[in-house]
């Protein structure tokens, strides 16, 4: 039952995500001291693809919280009040950028 709700938490957002593994930040061209977690899949019509992010974005902060690895961003989403929205500092093609994921309806 647990994992079922934590699936659907990953759901909202619309996000699947994998750790920063060194292979990982090779296939990137990543910098060494970026630490994050990977997107690896985006729901079409997600809030995180209405916010325009993609596969191989590294989520760096959430909510101006630094996270290490996708637990850490799993759970900082999970702590995101239902109605409000996310603010992510994500590393894509060489820079950083600020993304909204704005909150999906109903939850």
């Amino acid at each position: 039952m647990a994992d079922e709700s934590k699936a659907r938490r990953g759901l909202r957002w619309g996000i699947g995500l994998e750790n920063l593994t060194p292979d990982l930040r090779d296939q990137l061209q990543a910098p060494h001291e970026l630490h994050g977690a990977v997107i690896e899949q985006v729901q079409p019509g997600s809030p995180a693809d209405n916010a325009g992010l993609q596969q191989g974005d590294i989520i760096l902060e959430v909510n101006r919280h630094k996270v290490q690895n996708a637990s850490d961003v799993q759970q900082a989403l999970s702590n995101v009040e239902k109605g409000q929205d996310a603010l992510l500092l994500v590393w894509s093609n060489g820079g950083n950028t600020f993304r909204v994921l704005h909150a999906p309806e109903g939850s």
